[in-house]
């Protein structure tokens, strides 16, 4: 049997966290805030190049977000399967929501309060997890719809699929269909008529990115020694990620290019920036950079939740314009979102996590594996 992949003890972060995969976080943070705040022209030299790769596709890190939930996720369903033969989706659900709902649900709350949107706006919508398709004036939360009914499809799926004894084969069938099915149906969705809103935020035409990142997973315990392969190729994903950032700025998230083509782009890109960044050795060797990346990466739920509402509440209080470019606007719309975001983790996120660890405990995940593909799950078990 081929080796696993190591798991490097130096690529580590606080609380034994991967410090190569919150710094994958980071960069998909970091995207967003330049997408939904950076100014091309803010009259500082060195800040328009900081907020360069934001203004021109900022929008692209949701689908780093999404391929990176869709491997952690699958890694984490792949493993359990590995080790017990089957999956309890219900144990899976309840632990997901405790990490997602607490820091939501306490943002709505205090929006309901603080903020101008009419309640009927946003509040049922996203307290139901359906604002990607019934609309909702906090825009940017539509991806967290995505993402949770990517978890809820996992946990009644899965299940379904390990007592009927599915192979690792059909698995891989199955991903590969959603990655050519999410292409065509963005593409169906055009011609018909469909927004290049309801194209980017709807579940069925976005689901590809996540599957990317399950895909991954599969090949990281399945087929460790192709993964490992693979994550040596280095040269390859910076290439993959600099034609695929150049492509992502031409082609936009719009039109008939940008809002069919342009998100598979996006996840083909997240993707290759994953396995670029993966296990790297550069990461635990220049910790003066990665190490404050990946200290954002560990707040990067809470910032993107809570980062315009913070930018506008905090602007508003100090009586500058929103949409001013200045360097001082740009460093308190930044800086509130992290604060907020950050302030978010500690007091709401990290105490439910600990309230969820109590009642709901992680189960140990084993060493790597290289499981061939056609082994039955009692035999999975057995190899894990």
């Amino acid at each position: 049997m081929p080796s696993p992949i190591p798991d490097t003890a130096p690529a580590r972060s606080a609380g034994g966290r991967r410090l190569d995969l919150d710094v994958v976080r980071a960069t998909a943070i970091l995207l967003a805030l330049g997408w939904h705040f950076g100014s091309s022209r803010s009259g500082n030299r060195v800040l328009d190049i900081l907020q360069l790769p934001g203004h021109l596709f900022g929008w692209a890190g949701v689908d780093l977000f999404f391929v990176l939930s869709g491997f952690l996720m699958g890694e984490m369903v792949l493993r359990e399967r590995a080790r017990t033969g089957g999956f309890d989706g219900r144990r899976f659900t309840f632990r997901r929501l405790l990490k997602l709902w607490p820091v939501l649900y306490v943002f709505l709350a205090v929006h309901a309060v603080f903020g101008d949107e009419p309640l009927s706006s946003y509040l049922w919508q996203n307290a139901l997890h359906l604002q990607n398709y019934a609309g909702t004036s906090l825009a940017h939360l539509w991806s967290l719809a995505v993402e949770e009914h990517f978890y809820l499809a996992l946990a009644i799926l899965f299940p379904l699929f390990t007592r009927r004894r599915g192979s690792i084969r059909t698995l891989v069938a199955v991903l590969v269909g959603i990655l050519v099915t999410a292409l065509a149906l963005r593409y169906v969705g055009l011609l018909a008529g469909v927004s290049d809103t309801r194209l980017q935020w709807r579940t069925h035409f976005r689901i590809d990115s996540l599957a990317a990142g399950v895909l991954l997973a599969v090949m990281r315990v399945h087929a460790s020694a192709l993964f490992e392969r693979l994550v040596r190729l280095r040269l390859l994903w910076a290439v993959v990620v600099v034609g695929g950032a150049r492509l992502l700025a031409a082609v936009g998230k719009e039109g008939a290019v940008g809002a069919t083509l342009g998100f598979t782009i996006a996840w083909i890109t997240a993707g290759a920036f994953l396995l670029l960044l993966y296990d790297a050795a550069w990461i635990p060797r220049l910790r003066w950079i990665t190490a404050p990346m990946a200290a954002l990466g560990r707040y990067s739920y809470g910032v993107y939740i809570w980062h315009l509402f913070a930018a506008q509440l905090a602007l508003s209080q100090l009586g500058l314009d929103y949409e001013s470019g200045s360097p001082r606007v740009q460093a308190v719309k930044y800086g509130a979102a992290i604060v907020v975001g950050m302030g978010a983790t500690v007091l709401v996120e990290r105490p439910a996590l600990r309230l969820r660890d109590r009642l709901l405990p992680s189960r140990p995940a084993p060493a790597a594996v290289d499981v061939p593909v056609e082994r039955k799950p009692a035999e999975l078990a057995t190899a894990a």
